[in-house]
């Protein structure tokens, strides 16, 4: 084998080694999440809680 053919297969499988790497990379790295938009004050008027166990007025 010459010394031009071994530096190719030694370049071919160091890129393979490194695409595996980066392959197995991306399966191990958690994933990524979107978060939320998370307004400054709540939209629309807040009122105060009230006794859950009277009836409503819409219910029944």
């Amino acid at each position: 084998m010459t010394r031009r053919k071994f530096v190719r297969k030694l370049i071919g499988a160091g890129s393979m080694i490194v695409a595996g790497a980066s392959l197995f990379a991306k399966k191990a790295s958690p994933r990524k999440f979107v978060r939320a938009i998370r307004f400054k004050g709540y939209p629309g008027p807040v009122k105060p809680m009230e006794n859950i166990l009277k009836q409503g007025k819409w219910s029944g």
